[in-house]
């Protein structure tokens, strides 16, 4: 599981583990490998090595936010590592709006067509199979446009239907149990 921030103080704990994801997940018996990542990485590419020396066999790998561009690249530059992908919550690529609120450490990793470090010609020629779900309430952050896109460029994607706040949201608890039962169906069994 690869969690998202971008130059910030994000982390796995936040991300994953306190709105009970990785522990429902484990409960139900899943193997959840769910480490922290570097935010401010000198390049997508660079976090993709870093997650691809975590990885020992090919993997369903969840990822959320910035984490999304993460995990595309892992995918794009280590296809034998990644099986299938859901993608949750996929932080919306050039909206200079949003954009202008990156701090200038992270001006670096901005680029990017329809997600931050990914052109839509690499994910074109993705193989895996891909589950994308949008947030809800949608929010200029992770843009609805930003899930429509995946799913139309990826061959292989299809739309979660059910949408869900990001976790680290303070309702998000409210939505656990039915969060993992609309996840659960994605990740390619235990």
């Amino acid at each position: 599981m690869i969690h998202g921030g971008l130059a910030d103080d994000m982390n796995a704990h936040r991300f994953w583990n306190a709105p009970g994801i990785s522990g429902e997940l484990d409960a139900r018996g899943w193997r959840v490998l769910a480490p922290d990542r570097e935010t401010t990485p000198a390049s997508w590419e660079a976090a993709a090595r870093d997650a691809a020396e975590l990885v020992s066999s090919a993997s369903t790998v969840v990822a959320g936010s910035n984490g999304v561009s993460v995990a595309l690249r892992l995918a794009i530059d280590f296809p034998e590592l990644v099986t299938r992908l859901v993608l949750l919550w996929p932080a919306t690529a050039g909206d200079p709006d949003v954009d202008a609120e990156v701090p200038p450490a992270a001006a670096h990793l901005l680029a990017g067509e329809t997600v931050r470090g990914v052109d839509d010609r690499e994910l074109a020629d993705m193989r895996q199979s891909v589950a994308v779900m949008a947030s809800n309430p949608p929010n200029r952050f992770h843009q609805r446009r930003t899930v429509d896109r995946l799913t139309q460029v990826i061959p292989k994607a299809v739309r979660i239907d059910t949408a869900f706040p990001e976790s680290p949201q303070p309702d998000f608890m409210d939505h656990l149990g039915r969060f993992i039962d609309t996840l659960e169906p994605h990740l390619g069994g235990p």
